[in-house]
């Protein structure tokens, strides 16, 4: 009997031996998961915030875009439509036509001013020829009477 005893008593020490292992394993495991859980955590976080400065940027990108987009003003919309119509699909002399044609008119305008110029510049000499000629009538009028 005292071998069944001591059997019994080594068998005893062994289990306790190994929940003792078990245990430490346990401890281990559980530090473990505590650390992954962190991580984890940790990685959501960031991640989280990533998500927010995305959805920022991607905002005020929206918001530019659509800034670029709206029509500016009349002016600039008249002036994308001129060249628009430049850039399609007219061909270099027909360009270099219109080119000489406006010059031409700019050359005409110009004559135009220097008549109107030198007409206005005659007509102010009449004036004040006439004007002079009045003013030399009421002298002498005055004079005279």
């Amino acid at each position: 009997m005292s071998q069944d005893v001591a059997q019994w008593l080594g068998e005893i020490q062994s289990l306790q031996r190994q929940v003792a292992e078990l245990k430490s394993a346990r401890d281990v495991a559980y530090a473990s998961a505590d650390n992954l859980r962190s991580l984890y955590e940790t990685e959501a976080r960031q991640r989280q915030r990533d998500l927010m400065n995305s959805q920022k940027t991607i905002a005020r990108l929206q918001k530019d875009l659509e800034m670029l987009q709206a029509p500016q003003d009349e002016n600039s919309e008249r002036l994308s439509a001129e060249i628009m119509s430049i850039q399609s699909d007219r061909s270099v002399e027909r360009l270099q036509a219109e080119l000489i044609a406006a010059k031409k008119q700019c050359e005409q305008l110009k004559s135009r001013l220097s008549a109107e110029q030198a007409e206005h510049a005659q007509t102010r000499e009449s004036l004040t020829a006439a004007l002079g000629d009045v003013v030399d009538l009421l002298a002498k009028e005055r004079s005279a009477g």
